[in-house]
């Protein structure tokens, strides 16, 4: 206890704003990875409470993915994922700590025509309390979050640059792996995508800005994975423009081939809309070859009559496809490109991306994305991501 409270201090005392998404692509990589939950030497999960999985649930504290990783997920980003380890990690089932801390953070470099912006893009903090090591956790997170035209971190409520505030309540362990929690954080729907601004979550409104208050339910029995929430919308809107309603999620994977299907749904309401969202994906590993696709259907009705001068968050009724192929046989490495297209009642658009993932010791990864968009708009640009996390 005494490291972990000397850990705490140092990650205050030299804390920088750097942050994180997960990918369905890092999962997809490991779906014939055995020795990512079973190598030799380690301890197992009773048959009843295993995670063989897909799901986010296997590697983060929070189900729907992202931000700070649970003992599993520790273990597998010090022991399985960059291409040099300094140390062999704590096994998770005898990590006895009644707390642990997180960092994640995350620095953007844009380039747009002659123009060249670094910008930071979130820096989210996580404390976790496990009063009895299992079954129960208590988490909470402040998180900061920035966009491309930020050169510095301000702590507002509104406008260009956010805080947030996010809690869990969860009790987990249930039998088949099953959970329950009370939340502030993300929705949940889909799956995460490899960066911040992919269209398929960007422009559904479920980017790194969003946040509902929830109770949720889900669960990993071993192969399929499965979520539903019942959310009363976000707190830091408006009482009469907050998403009421539900969302579920669930999938199966399989490990010849690495195989997975996923399918998500989502209807919510406000006093002035009603947003339902229907996606459906699926991917395959073949000789560390990496293919994914998923498509998602948005319809947005209007259920009051709002004044043109009145703005709305809401992005409108779409229909966006995302198909994805990377190769991840080197270890620490994974290059690719994401064809992405977008269409709304005033909008057609098509968008290819080029990227190259690098994890070259645990705590680092770098990202680079060259990006072409054609169709309704020209847009050409490149996004460099410099991404820093801990977990003590």
């Amino acid at each position: 206890m005494l490291q972990k409270s000397l850990w705490l201090f140092y990650l205050l005392l030299f804390s920088t704003p750097f942050p994180g998404e997960s990918t369905p692509l890092i999962a997809l990589r490991e779906a014939q990875n055995c020795d990512g939950c079973h190598k030799g030497g380690r301890s197992q999960k009773p048959f009843l409470l295993r995670r063989c999985t897909l799901d986010c649930q296997g590697c983060h504290i929070d189900p729907a993915g992202a931000s700070a990783r649970n003992e599993w997920g520790y273990y597998y980003s010090q022991d399985q994922m960059a291409m040099i380890n300094f140390f062999k990690p704590t096994d998770p089932l005898q990590n006895q700590f009644f707390f642990d801390i997180h960092y994640d953070g995350r620095i953007g470099y844009q380039q747009l025509g002659e123009e060249t912006i670094s910008f930071p893009m979130a820096s989210e903090a996580t404390f976790r309390l496990k009063p009895f090591t299992r079954f129960l956790h208590i988490t909470y997170s402040a998180l900061l979050l920035g966009r491309t035209n930020d050169s510095m971190f301000r702590i507002v409520r509104e406008g260009d640059r956010r805080f947030r505030e996010k809690f869990s309540v969860m009790i987990d362990e249930i039998p088949l792996n099953t959970y329950i929690r009370a939340y502030r954080g993300p929705p949940m729907y889909g799956l995460r995508r490899p960066n911040h601004t992919l269209w398929i979550r960007e422009r559904i409104g479920l980017g790194p800005f969003a946040t509902t208050e929830a109770i949720e339910a889900g669960g990993t029995p071993n192969v399929p994975y499965w979520r539903v929430s019942k959310m009363t919308g976000d707190p830091y809107v408006e009482e009469e423009e907050r998403q009421v309603g539900q969302s579920y999620h669930g999938g199966l994977r399989g490990v010849t081939l690495g195989w997975h299907v996923n399918v998500s749904g989502w209807d919510t309401q406000s006093e002035t809309h009603q947003v339902e969202m229907q996606a459906i994906g699926g991917g395959l590993n073949i000789f560390d070859l990496i293919l994914y696709g998923e498509k998602n259907e948005r319809t947005v009705t209007p259920l009051a009559e709002v004044p043109s001068s009145t703005p709305t968050r809401l992005h409108p009724s779409s229909t966006i496809t995302e198909y994805t192929v990377a190769y991840a046989g080197i270890l620490g490495v994974m290059f690719g490109a994401v064809l992405e297209t977008y269409q709304d009642e005033g909008t057609n658009s098509k968008r290819t991306n080029y990227f190259i993932d690098l994890h070259p010791i645990p705590f680092l990864q770098l990202e680079y994305w060259v990006r072409r968009e054609t169709g309704s708009r020209e847009i050409n640009d490149s996004l460099a991501l410099l991404h820093v996390y801990f977990d003590f």
